[in-house]
Protein backbone atom coordinates (compact mmCIF):
# COMPACT_ATOMS: atom_id res chain seq x y z
CA UNK A 1 0.00 0.00 0.00
CA UNK A 2 2.15 2.28 0.80
CA UNK A 3 4.33 1.73 -2.80
CA UNK A 4 1.11 2.71 -3.94
CA UNK A 5 0.72 5.91 -2.47
CA UNK A 6 4.57 6.83 -3.16
CA UNK A 7 4.05 6.41 -6.83
CA UNK A 8 0.73 8.15 -6.88
CA UNK A 9 2.49 10.94 -5.53
CA UNK A 10 4.94 11.22 -7.53
CA UNK A 11 2.78 10.53 -10.36
CA UNK A 12 0.82 13.67 -9.02
CA UNK A 13 4.49 16.14 -8.63
CA UNK A 14 5.71 14.99 -11.79
CA UNK A 15 1.80 15.86 -13.38
CA UNK A 16 1.66 19.38 -11.05
CA UNK A 17 5.87 20.51 -12.18
CA UNK A 18 6.07 22.93 -14.52
CA UNK A 19 7.09 22.00 -18.14
CA UNK A 20 10.83 23.32 -18.84
CA UNK A 21 10.60 25.29 -22.50
CA UNK A 22 11.78 23.72 -25.37
CA UNK A 23 15.13 25.96 -26.49
CA UNK A 24 16.05 26.84 -30.30
CA UNK A 25 18.92 27.50 -31.53
CA UNK A 26 20.46 29.39 -34.78
CA UNK A 27 21.65 27.97 -37.55
CA UNK A 28 25.38 27.40 -37.57
CA UNK A 29 27.16 29.82 -39.59
CA UNK A 30 31.49 29.41 -39.84
CA UNK A 31 33.44 31.95 -37.45
CA UNK A 32 35.98 32.69 -39.85
CA UNK A 33 35.60 35.34 -42.59
CA UNK A 34 36.72 33.04 -45.61
CA UNK A 35 34.38 30.54 -44.45
CA UNK A 36 31.58 32.63 -43.84
CA UNK A 37 31.72 34.46 -47.93
CA UNK A 38 32.25 30.95 -48.97
CA UNK A 39 28.94 30.11 -47.26
CA UNK A 40 26.93 33.54 -48.16
CA UNK A 41 27.62 32.80 -52.09
CA UNK A 42 26.62 29.43 -52.12
CA UNK A 43 23.21 30.01 -50.09
CA UNK A 44 22.76 33.17 -52.78
CA UNK A 45 22.69 31.04 -55.61
CA UNK A 46 19.81 29.25 -54.64
CA UNK A 47 16.61 31.18 -56.25
CA UNK A 48 14.68 33.05 -53.77
CA UNK A 49 11.64 31.17 -54.43
CA UNK A 50 13.23 28.00 -53.42
CA UNK A 51 15.01 28.72 -50.52
CA UNK A 52 14.08 26.99 -47.46
CA UNK A 53 13.43 28.88 -44.15
CA UNK A 54 16.86 27.36 -42.54
CA UNK A 55 18.29 28.64 -45.81
CA UNK A 56 17.15 32.25 -45.25
CA UNK A 57 17.67 31.94 -41.57
CA UNK A 58 21.85 31.03 -42.73
CA UNK A 59 22.13 33.55 -45.56
CA UNK A 60 20.70 36.27 -43.76
CA UNK A 61 23.60 35.23 -40.38
CA UNK A 62 26.43 34.98 -42.34
CA UNK A 63 25.45 38.04 -44.55
CA UNK A 64 25.01 40.33 -41.15
CA UNK A 65 27.90 38.93 -39.85
CA UNK A 66 30.30 40.05 -42.94
CA UNK A 67 28.60 43.88 -42.83
CA UNK A 68 31.28 44.59 -40.40
CA UNK A 69 31.10 48.05 -41.14
CA UNK A 70 28.51 50.38 -42.48
CA UNK A 71 30.21 51.91 -45.32
CA UNK A 72 30.71 48.36 -46.85
CA UNK A 73 29.54 47.86 -50.25
CA UNK A 74 28.01 44.88 -49.96
CA UNK A 75 25.88 46.77 -47.37
CA UNK A 76 22.99 47.61 -49.98
CA UNK A 77 22.61 43.81 -50.68
CA UNK A 78 22.88 42.90 -46.97
CA UNK A 79 20.06 44.63 -46.11
CA UNK A 80 17.64 43.81 -49.45
CA UNK A 81 18.26 39.99 -48.27
CA UNK A 82 17.29 40.29 -45.09
CA UNK A 83 14.37 42.13 -46.44
CA UNK A 84 13.21 39.64 -48.62
CA UNK A 85 13.91 36.96 -45.57
CA UNK A 86 12.10 39.15 -43.34
CA UNK A 87 9.24 38.96 -46.15
CA UNK A 88 9.36 35.64 -46.66
CA UNK A 89 9.12 34.94 -43.03
CA UNK A 90 7.60 38.01 -41.35
CA UNK A 91 7.05 36.20 -37.81
CA UNK A 92 10.72 35.27 -37.52
CA UNK A 93 12.16 36.15 -34.23
CA UNK A 94 15.57 35.37 -35.28
CA UNK A 95 15.20 37.22 -38.64
CA UNK A 96 13.60 40.53 -36.22
CA UNK A 97 17.02 40.05 -34.54
CA UNK A 98 19.16 40.48 -37.48
CA UNK A 99 17.37 43.47 -38.80
CA UNK A 100 17.57 45.08 -35.48
CA UNK A 101 21.11 44.44 -35.76
CA UNK A 102 21.37 45.75 -39.30
CA UNK A 103 19.59 49.09 -37.96
CA UNK A 104 22.53 49.64 -35.54
CA UNK A 105 25.44 48.72 -38.34
CA UNK A 106 23.88 51.36 -40.60
CA UNK A 107 24.16 54.11 -37.67
CA UNK A 108 27.85 54.03 -37.81
CA UNK A 109 27.84 54.99 -41.46
CA UNK A 110 29.83 58.13 -42.16
CA UNK A 111 26.83 59.15 -44.79
CA UNK A 112 24.69 59.93 -41.90
CA UNK A 113 24.27 62.67 -39.00
CA UNK A 114 24.78 61.78 -35.24
CA UNK A 115 20.78 62.16 -34.68
CA UNK A 116 19.79 59.96 -37.25
CA UNK A 117 22.85 57.53 -35.95
CA UNK A 118 21.08 57.68 -32.47
CA UNK A 119 17.41 57.11 -34.16
CA UNK A 120 18.95 53.51 -35.91
CA UNK A 121 20.65 52.60 -32.82
CA UNK A 122 17.53 52.72 -30.62
CA UNK A 123 15.18 50.97 -33.71
CA UNK A 124 17.95 48.81 -33.93
CA UNK A 125 17.41 47.71 -29.97
CA UNK A 126 13.85 48.22 -29.96
CA UNK A 127 13.41 45.69 -32.85
CA UNK A 128 16.07 43.19 -30.41
CA UNK A 129 13.92 43.84 -27.30
CA UNK A 130 11.20 42.59 -28.98
CA UNK A 131 12.61 39.86 -30.86
CA UNK A 132 13.77 38.65 -27.47
CA UNK A 133 10.72 39.21 -25.92
CA UNK A 134 8.33 37.42 -28.74
CA UNK A 135 10.62 34.19 -28.09
CA UNK A 136 12.44 34.51 -24.79
CA UNK A 137 13.63 30.65 -25.63
CA UNK A 138 14.90 31.28 -28.65
CA UNK A 139 18.82 31.60 -28.02
CA UNK A 140 19.31 33.04 -31.75
CA UNK A 141 17.81 36.63 -30.92
CA UNK A 142 19.29 36.89 -27.51
CA UNK A 143 22.37 35.79 -28.75
CA UNK A 144 22.32 38.49 -31.54
CA UNK A 145 21.32 41.16 -29.30
CA UNK A 146 24.30 40.26 -27.01
CA UNK A 147 26.66 40.62 -30.19
CA UNK A 148 24.79 43.82 -31.04
CA UNK A 149 25.19 45.05 -27.55
CA UNK A 150 28.81 44.17 -27.36
CA UNK A 151 29.85 45.98 -30.35
CA UNK A 152 28.24 49.11 -29.69
CA UNK A 153 30.13 52.02 -28.77
CA UNK A 154 30.53 52.40 -24.65
CA UNK A 155 29.04 56.05 -24.11
CA UNK A 156 25.64 54.45 -25.31
CA UNK A 157 25.87 52.09 -21.93
CA UNK A 158 24.86 48.97 -23.92
CA UNK A 159 27.68 46.84 -22.00
CA UNK A 160 25.74 46.05 -18.96
CA UNK A 161 23.26 44.42 -21.96
CA UNK A 162 25.91 42.63 -23.44
CA UNK A 163 27.02 41.53 -20.02
CA UNK A 164 23.16 40.10 -18.85
CA UNK A 165 22.85 38.55 -22.28
CA UNK A 166 25.83 36.32 -22.42
CA UNK A 167 25.22 35.23 -18.99
CA UNK A 168 22.38 34.15 -19.71
CA UNK A 169 23.59 32.25 -22.90
CA UNK A 170 25.86 30.63 -20.62
CA UNK A 171 23.39 29.72 -17.68
CA UNK A 172 21.07 29.04 -20.15
CA UNK A 173 22.70 26.92 -23.25
CA UNK A 174 23.18 23.36 -21.38
CA UNK A 175 26.45 21.52 -21.62
CA UNK A 176 26.49 18.84 -24.67
CA UNK A 177 28.56 17.77 -27.67
CA UNK A 178 26.49 19.76 -29.63
CA UNK A 179 26.60 22.88 -28.04
CA UNK A 180 30.42 23.10 -27.33
CA UNK A 181 31.07 25.56 -30.19
CA UNK A 182 28.57 27.88 -29.48
CA UNK A 183 29.41 27.77 -25.53
CA UNK A 184 33.15 28.57 -27.05
CA UNK A 185 31.77 31.25 -29.10
CA UNK A 186 29.97 33.11 -25.56
CA UNK A 187 32.61 32.45 -23.61
CA UNK A 188 35.03 34.07 -25.81
CA UNK A 189 32.67 37.16 -26.67
CA UNK A 190 32.12 37.41 -23.09
CA UNK A 191 35.99 37.33 -22.03
CA UNK A 192 35.95 40.05 -24.78
CA UNK A 193 33.51 42.64 -22.89
CA UNK A 194 34.85 42.56 -19.84
CA UNK A 195 38.36 42.30 -20.62
CA UNK A 196 38.99 45.99 -20.07
CA UNK A 197 37.53 46.17 -16.56
CA UNK A 198 38.02 42.64 -15.27
CA UNK A 199 40.94 40.78 -17.00
CA UNK A 200 41.07 38.46 -14.38
CA UNK A 201 37.43 36.70 -15.16
CA UNK A 202 38.21 37.50 -19.03
CA UNK A 203 41.08 34.93 -18.48
CA UNK A 204 38.57 32.51 -16.71
CA UNK A 205 36.17 32.79 -19.26
CA UNK A 206 39.03 32.35 -22.34
CA UNK A 207 39.98 29.36 -20.33
CA UNK A 208 36.62 27.89 -20.43
CA UNK A 209 36.24 28.43 -24.04
CA UNK A 210 40.22 26.96 -24.76
CA UNK A 211 39.01 23.73 -22.71
CA UNK A 212 35.91 22.80 -25.35
CA UNK A 213 36.45 21.37 -28.92
CA UNK A 214 34.91 24.96 -29.56
CA UNK A 215 36.96 24.94 -32.93
CA UNK A 216 37.31 28.31 -34.24
CA UNK A 217 36.29 30.13 -31.30
CA UNK A 218 38.60 27.73 -28.41
CA UNK A 219 41.81 28.58 -30.94
CA UNK A 220 41.17 32.61 -30.50
CA UNK A 221 40.51 32.09 -26.84
CA UNK A 222 43.74 30.17 -26.32
CA UNK A 223 45.16 32.98 -28.19
CA UNK A 224 44.97 35.23 -25.37
CA UNK A 225 46.35 32.93 -22.76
Amino acid sequence: MNNIIAGLLFLLTSLSAPAQPALHYPPAIPAGASEQQAMQQQLAQIPVEQRSEEQWRQLSLVSVALATSADAPPLEQTALTIEQARHALPDDALLMAIEGSLYCIQAGSSKIDGMQAMALVNRGFRQLDRAVLKEPENIGPRLQRAITASRTPAFLGKGALARQDYRWLIETIPATEETQSLRAMVFYQLGGVVASDDPAQATSLWQRAAALSGGEWSERAKKHL
